[in-house]
């Protein structure tokens, strides 16, 4: 089974020419995660050993190839600007599996984050402060009304309630994409307690954005401080 990926059309613009990160900016690309076949090998080979290892550990293909298409993604997004070839970037991992740079690229003063769902995928990157990213997309949820109330505060339960019906399932993914972006942006994941966490404002000392990379999902970004400013693009540069 291939990845479906031919029915997302994405939201955001292409990057306008000598685009640069400057220090109050914050970055957000959005990619469908398909491959052709010779993008596939280019991207294993800027891959590390332990990532190729992963990879091959995956029992089907289709999983095998996302992860390749999302770990490639990823490099190439980091190399570009760090100005380095993707495959000599050093990724290491907090306790809670947030990467984050190591080796001479750790020294570069270069935030980021992850994320991806349904063939689509989303990379925040930051030069002045830590953040985290999240993306959905928008499907029945028929346990909504449950995950709300074992998951979600007071406040957050009362914007759901609120939300006519036809925009209830919207309202559920961009609660539930604030949350796991505020927590990948503080490290904690999401084995936190959840229904603690009130994002129906931003946290104190820090900002939340709403993404709308494509029609059918439901992103977030979450910052610490405020005032920056945020670009959305479309990454197209080829893998390799």
């Amino acid at each position: 089974m291939e990845l479906q990926t031919t029915d997302i059309q994405l939201s955001w613009p292409s990057p306008p020419p000598g685009m640069e990160l400057a220090g109050d900016g914050l970055h957000v690309w959005s990619a469908c995660l398909g491959r052709r076949e010779a993008d596939y090998a280019a991207g294993l080979g800027m891959l590390s050993g332990d990532e190729r290892a992963r990879s091959a550990q995956f029992h089907f293909e289709r999983d095998r190839k996302e992860f390749v298409a999302r770990r490639s993604l990823l490099r190439a997004i980091l190399g570009h600007y760090l100005k380095v070839a993707p495959e000599q970037i050093t990724l290491t991992y907090e306790e809670r599996g947030k990467p984050r740079l190591s080796g001479p690229a750790g020294a570069a003063p270069l935030h980021f984050n992850f994320s991806h769902s349904r063939g689509l995928a989303v990379c925040a990157v930051s030069r002045f402060a830590p953040l985290g990213v999240d993306v959905e997309r928008l499907r029945l949820m028929p346990e909504m009304a449950e995950i709300g109330a074992t998951f979600c505060s007071a406040q957050e339960n009362a914007l759901l309630k609120a939300a006519p019906p036809e925009k209830k399932l919207e309202v559920f993914f961009s609660i539930w994409t604030r949350k796991e972006a505020y927590l990948k942006a503080t490290g904690e994941g999401i084995a936190g307690a959840l229904a603690q966490l009130d994002c129906s404002q931003p946290p104190p000392g820090w900002s939340l954005h709403a993404l709308s990379p494509a029609p059918g999902f439901v992103g977030a970004l979450a910052c610490a401080g405020s005032g920056a400013r945020l670009f959305c693009w479309r990454w197209e540069r080829p893998a390799g």
